[in-house]
């Protein structure tokens, strides 16, 4: 069983797309793989905080000095490398010793291979491919056993299955919390029997999962963050050198650098979906100016070239990112099909069947059609899985990636955006926490269609100041109002898409601001501060946090390009009910009152 194991895990897990561009370009996942830039959570009171630990050993994953975990959840955005992470621990427990890749500048990390030779069996699961399940056992017999064995040899299989789990030490890897449903209560989260006790898993996540309540901190032993590659230049210059001439890499690189800090792209880079996409482009003489929809755009738009490869162009493009495409026209027929598809998926079917669906779903947009279906598959755009079944032989269908699913839902509501106050504002309405799981729409959204966007950013607000009451915790006379400032995270990465989309006189709302200053970096600091500027009539708290910041940064306002200090006027903050400030370097002023923030 173990040889069986090593042998698909090195099939299906060894190799890996270096560009979202070009689906056949793929690469031995050792020779690109760099390691991941891994923060422990610790609990602080009711909630986790982010260390400033860096995780670099599989030992530290697992156990602490005091500790050893047996539920340890991996939580990072969307492309962040959650998944390849999981892969490259697989294939690093196949291995009979730790073979130092070419691409390996940082041979020390997760190079204590030996933690992972102390379980006997690991078992790689996608949730993505088991909604409706909810136990472990299940979902290793139907996508290892069952792939591993003829179907004469596999109620064997399954015995030894169960003896080996009662008796081994092993680990079960979980990939997609978020792309999971579950039967719903009580299994909130795929279990083990206690039989299996032994058995220690790691789920990956995106972090909105956790933040909806049906996750308690005892379900947690362990809370890992990933914020994407610990060195995202060195994993580009990796990639580039698949695209140049090795004689030219150092050159090449060094423009490439240049572009990225003149084009503000730096933040992208962390992701690795994102920087592959930009890399790959830069590669192909496309440039990019930090605009997510952008780099989605022209991710479809290399998938839609493979089925039909016929250019045209738009007289006047819909959106700003349409503007150089030359395969969306010919193919916006499929597109508007596609984005449909998408939107009915995440906002109005069961959220069991949001990311795996039947030839059903197809039918009621017409993409069953022998034409369409052949575009949709051979575009990569959705993929087709077989669902083995004594019965009868049928097919599931998926978005290659969820990302892409929520930029289609998100041009969907572009072109409809009537639909934001009937179908979407249910959805809020129906679902708690909701605001969340639309998160990344929101901020496609924002690139797209900015009237529509702020509408939707609203109605998030007004949701997420609904939850107050549950949030909100005094003590020693201070308010700490942590899960409504966290929400501030993504109408500021909205505001950002909308700027990068050429977008004007943007109002997106937002009713609780938290200016922490010694922690926001100066880019940060000015565009909550200009979201704060349209948004006094909404503001319910402030808290702002100094500590002489400004003796060392100079920070400006829209209205003062060369002030060394930010101006809140509080006269318009009718509805203002908490404000908290800390540290020094805060001067009041005014008639009413007037802050100026050193």
């Amino acid at each position: 069983m173990i040889e069986g194991m090593k042998k698909l895990y090195n099939h299906k897990l060894s190799h890996v797309t270096i560009s979202p561009l070009n689906d056949y370009t793929d690469e031995y996942l050792r020779d690109v793989y760099m390691p991941p830039k891994l923060l422990a959570m610790y609990k602080d009171r009711r909630e986790f905080k982010k260390g400033y630990t860096l995780v670099t050993q599989y030992k530290d994953v697992f156990s602490t000095d005091e500790k050893v975990y047996t539920r340890i959840f991996l939580q990072g955005e969307a492309g962040s490398g959650k998944t390849t992470f999981l892969a490259k621990l697989v294939l690093d427990w196949c291995e009979e010793s730790h073979i130092s890749s070419t691409s390996d500048k940082s041979s020390h990390f997760f190079a204590d291979v030996h933690v992972l030779k102390g379980y006997v069996f690991v078992f790689h699961i996608l949730l993505r491919n088991a909604v409706k399940q909810f136990d472990v056992y299940t979902m290793i017999k139907e996508q290892i056993i069952d792939l591993i064995y003829s179907q004469e040899d596999r109620e064997k299989a399954y015995r030894l299955l169960n003896e080996i789990m009662k008796r081994e030490r092993c680990l079960a890897l979980l990939d997609g919390l978020d792309e999971w449903t579950g039967p719903g209560d009580p299994h909130n989260l795929p279990t083990l029997v206690v039989d299996h006790s032994k058995c220690v898993m790691i789920i990956t996540t995106r972090p909105w999962k956790l933040a909806v309540g049906k996750i308690t901190h005892s379900d947690i032993n362990a809370l890992l963050q990933l914020e994407g590659i610990n060195k995202p230049l060195d994993l580009s210059k990796v990639i580039l050198s698949r695209f140049v001439d090795i004689k030219e890499l150092e050159i090449k690189h060094s423009a490439f650098k240049d572009y990225i800090l003149n084009q503000k792209l730096e933040e992208l880079l962390s992701s690795p979906l994102m920087l592959s996409a930009i890399v790959c482009s830069y590669a192909e003489g496309i440039e990019l100016k930090g605009s997510k929809c952008e780099i989605y755009i022209l991710l479809l738009e290399s998938l839609f070239k493979k089925p039909n490869s016929e250019i045209c162009t738009f007289e006047q493009p819909p959106y700003p990112c349409f503007k150089r495409t030359q395969y969306i026209q010919t193919n916006i027929e499929q597109l508007n099909r596609l984005s449909e598809l998408a939107f009915h998926l995440m906002f109005v079917n069961e959220k069991e069947n949001s990311i795996a669906f039947s030839i059903m779903e197809l039918k009621k947009f017409k993409l069953n059609e022998s034409e369409h279906k052949e575009f949709v598959l051979k575009s990569g755009i959705l993929t087709e899985t077989r669902n083995a079944s004594i019965l009868r032989s049928e097919s599931s269908f998926m978005f290659f990636h969820l990302s892409m699913q929520e930029f289609l839902a998100a041009y969907h509501i572009a072109r409809n955006t009537h639909l934001i106050d009937g179908i979407i504002s249910d959805y809020l309405k129906r679902h708690n926490a909701a605001y969340l799981d639309v998160s990344q729409v929101f901020i496609f959204l924002c690139g797209l269609d900015i009237s529509g966007a702020e509408k939707l950013s609203s109605m998030m607000n007004e949701q997420n100041t609904c939850d107050a009451p549950g949030t909100l915790l005094e003590r020693d006379g201070l308010i700490h109002l942590r899960h409504l400032y966290d929400f501030q995270k993504i109408p500021l990465a909205g505001y950002r898409e909308a700027v990068s989309n050429g977008h004007t006189g943007i109002s997106i709302t937002l009713s609780h601001f938290n200016f922490d200053l010694k922690k926001f970096d100066e880019h940060t600091i000015r565009d909550l501060h200009r979201i704060w500027t349209i948004n006094g009539a909404n503001a319910i708290s402030l808290v702002v946090y100094c500590e002489n910041t400004f003796e060392k940064k100079r920070i400006s306002t829209a209205n003062d390009e060369s002030a060394s200090h930010i101006k809140f006027d509080l006269n318009s903050c009718t509805q203002l009910k908490y404000l908290q400030l800390g540290k020094d370097g805060i001067l009041i002023t005014g008639k009413y009152t007037t802050m100026y923030i050193f």
